[in-house]
């Protein structure tokens, strides 16, 4: 279980991350442990993420034939989007020798994304909803997307202590396991 010092540090190093200050990863609790309670980040971002989810199907509802199944499939993703990488780098960081470094890359990617879904969900939402259409959506949309691929290479970088092209890599992993469990659960509710 995640002590509430753990849970508040976390944050604080997230954040800092999130101002591209390289000096947040020390924050963290770079342990198996730490790693584990990472996961806890997953657990504060779902139910956002599931409102969204929920909007989408209501949203599209006459599209999408059996609303069990759009739902089942959605938070299978949701937890294939959590595991899935961090499990890539896991045997990434073996090739790279990168090891002793994975550990403070793992928890500092998932609190960041933490960070990230707290700036992507709202704006997703604001889309879904109607709210931001045309060059505001576009503009938003392009800001998240860039910031958090921005924030990806940076924490990639300075946690693993990579090049700027082998972050790039691991950036281009990241969005290449997305896309295909994306693309797999769009297979599955279609």
């Amino acid at each position: 279980m995640i002590t509430p010092r753990e849970a508040t540090l976390a944050l604080m190093g997230a954040l800092r991350l999130a101002r591209f200050d390289a000096g947040g990863a020390q924050f963290f609790n770079a342990t198996v442990r730490g790693f584990w309670n990472s996961f806890w980040a997953a657990a504060i971002v779902a139910p956002f993420h599931f409102l969204e989810i929920a909007l989408v199907w209501q949203n599209n509802k006459t599209e999408i034939a059996d609303p069990a199944r759009y739902f089942a499939v959605e938070g299978i993703m949701y937890v294939m989007l959590w595991v899935a990488f961090p499990l890539a780098m896991v045997y990434v960081c073996r090739m790279i020798d990168r090891e002793a470094w994975f550990l403070t890359f793992g928890v500092a990617n998932n609190w960041s994304d933490l960070v990230v879904s707290a700036v992507a969900i709202p704006v997703q939402i604001a889309v879904i909803t109607g709210l931001l259409t045309g060059s505001a959506m576009s503009f938003l949309l392009s800001v998240v997307i860039l910031y958090s691929l921005g924030l990806a290479w940076f924490i990639a970088r300075h946690t693993l202590n990579l090049s700027g092209f082998a972050a790039s890599g691991v950036v281009a992993l990241a969005v290449m396991i997305s896309f295909l469990i994306r693309f797999w659960g769009m297979l599955l509710i279609s």
